[in-house]
């Protein structure tokens, strides 16, 4: 089979990608340099739009789904609690959801590559030639879905130097629900954790049987190992994390938020979706529901046949990046910058409405 689409990368938003077109009648093959289902850092939680743009039902998902109508947020020892009348978004397990929706792009025709690294993408008279550890394969259009070091993003959209980029330190582990129900009062629902510096925020997160633990920061200040380090000792001292309580190995991560020096988007020959195009939610870093976005969108303009549509789809319909929040980043004072953050934490309806609506999708 000759493909007419290649996809790299065999995440959200590259298997929503390579399910769509495949369902439309595309010839698409997928490389994936892991093979499924893999570990994939990444607290978990998706939203209500993520999971209309997957086509997912929560309720007929066969894999962890963990629905919360509640967050808190806590800072300087202080939790503020946040509650909607309906569930505000969902918790997942990254591995089954990759996994689940890797199989069903595989279901609909596209040929999934696993356990194959891409070494070199470069355009020729015919397209797109991709080297890879199976050989080299080509076609005419190449759909770059690899992360944050994505080899199509590499080789078509170099990032700008100043691309704000986030840094993680998590774990994920099954623990059994009866044990984590034992070590929280707020089971089932994501107990954030502010930065004293508000330059990013620590995560306990207990859906199912799993306990997923973790610390992201973006910009100047300790760096992420020492920040996991503070966040394991608050929540031992708060009964919720104990000494004994063996959990998997913490996995760094780095990824881009979408400010106003945004990644090119697309090429001639070329898209770039999620994480490789830099879409992660400002200020948030959430990355899931952009990635799945940015997924949908790049193959409805493959099957129009307008791939230079597809940055205009995008800004409509994730927003422009704001040059304001870039500015205020980049220029504002550190204490008046962290006076409106704690404001915003603290007082309930930024809470809802800038923070966990705005900032996360939730609610």
């Amino acid at each position: 089979m000759t493909p007419e689409v290649i996809v790299v990368g065999g995440g959200p938003g590259g298997s929503t990608a390579a399910w769509l077109l495949a369902r439309a009648g595309r010839r698409v093959q997928l490389f994936d340099a892991a093979r499924f289902p893999r570990v994939k850092p990444c607290a978990g939680w998706v939203t209500h739009a993520c999971l209309a743009d997957l086509e997912v039902d929560p309720a007929a998902y066969p894999h962890t789904v963990q629905p919360f109508a509640a967050v808190s947020v806590e800072l300087d020892g202080a939790v503020h609690e946040t509650r909607w009348d309906r569930p505000a978004g969902f918790g997942i397990v990254r591995a089954e959801l990759d996994a689940f929706l890797l199989r069903r792009a595989a279901a609909a025709g596209a040929v999934v590559c696993e356990g194959v690294r891409v070494r070199r993408v470069a355009t020729d008279r015919d397209g797109v030639a991709l080297e890879t550890e199976a050989g080299t394969v080509r076609a005419p259009f190449v759909v770059g879905a690899g992360g944050h070091r994505c080899p199509v993003a590499r080789a078509f959209a170099q990032a700008d130097e100043h691309e704000p980029v986030v840094v993680t330190q998590e774990s994920e582990t099954r623990v059994g629900a009866q044990v984590l129900r034992r070590l929280t009062a707020r089971y089932g629902t994501p107990e954030l954790v502010v930065e004293p510096d508000f330059h990013g925020y620590g995560w306990y997160f207990t859906k199912g049987d799993f306990l997923n633990v973790g610390v992201g920061a973006l910009g100047a200040g300790p760096p992420v190992q020492r920040r996991l380090e503070r966040l394991r000792a608050m929540l031992r001292d708060t009964g919720r994390l104990p000494a004994d309580l063996p959990l998997t190995p913490f996995k760094g991560h780095a990824y881009a938020v979408r400010r106003a020096r945004a990644r090119r988007l697309a090429g001639e020959r070329f898209l770039l979706v999620g994480d490789a195009a830099g879409l992660a939610r400002d200020l948030s870093g959430e990355g899931i529901g952009p990635a799945v976005c940015s997924g949908r969108l790049a193959a409805e303009a493959l099957l129009a046949g307008a791939p230079s549509d597809y940055p205009a789809r995008v800004a409509a319909a994730l927003g422009a990046p704001s040059p304001l929040v870039a500015a205020l980043a980049r220029h504002a004072p550190g204490p008046l910058a962290a006076a409106a953050a704690r404001l915003a934490c603290t007082l309930p309806w930024a809470r809802r409405r800038l923070v966990l609506e705005g900032a996360f999708g939730m609610g």
